[in-house]
């Protein structure tokens, strides 16, 4: 029942979002990866939604924003976003179709009064040199396994105690990338504990101990 709670209210969110900007396929995609797993249908924007029910993060990093659809999802699950201490969003947005306006276009159609960081350029040159720690981390980016185990580490040491780190696009759904997670999860073992959930996309996710 709560995963059926979740789906309608995300759909609710991307069908506002796509009116606004037609040329984004995603909610198209959603559609099928919900209607193929049905009840069961889990990805990250599911996983966001309950952290902030659960732990209302208020420091945010999210590598891989392109229209912005996870930060908006993740953000309409807050009462009051002024609750929310600093959001960095991280990207290349060199696809002639995304950019930092678009983003802020679909925060405003959903209401979303906050004021982002943002952070033009690639990630691998751009993260090593941020300076803060967050407590909810998404790695989205690159999707190259290489590129992305480098994002991944590159994130360790901005992650809080209690933090998360979130990564998607696991499965063979998404971009196969479990196995780059299971390296990740090997190397911080000491470090984080971790799970993940292949209904969808594929998500996964490492709270710091």
């Amino acid at each position: 029942m709560l995963n059926r709670q979740l789906t309608a209210h995300i759909l609710n969110n991307l069908r506002i979002l796509k009116a606004k900007n037609p040329g984004d396929t995603y909610y198209d995609e959603y559609l099928k990866h919900s209607e193929r797993e049905g009840i069961d249908f889990f990805d990250q924007y599911h996983f966001a939604t309950l952290r902030v029910v659960l732990h209302k993060p208020r420091r945010i990093l999210e590598i891989g924003v392109r229209t912005g659809l996870s930060i908006c999802n993740m953000l309409s699950a807050y009462r009051d976003v002024r609750e929310i201490e600093r959001i960095v969003l991280c990207d290349i947005w060199n696809d002639g179709f995304a950019s930092p306006e678009i983003v802020k276009m679909n925060l405003k159609a959903l209401n979303l009064q906050v004021k982002p960081e943002f952070i033009i350029g690639d990630s691998k040159i751009e993260i090593p040199t941020l300076e803060g720690e967050f407590d909810y981390i998404l790695v989205d980016g690159d999707h190259d396994k290489i590129a992305a185990l480098n994002d991944l580490e590159n994130v360790v040491r901005l992650c809080t105690k209690g933090g998360v780190i979130v990564f998607d696009d696991i499965s063979p759904y998404g971009c196969n990338l479990l196995d780059v997670w299971e390296v990740f999860a090997e190397r911080h073992k000491d470090e984080f504990i971790f799970d993940y959930n292949l209904k969808g996309k594929g998500t996964a996710w490492a709270e710091k101990l």
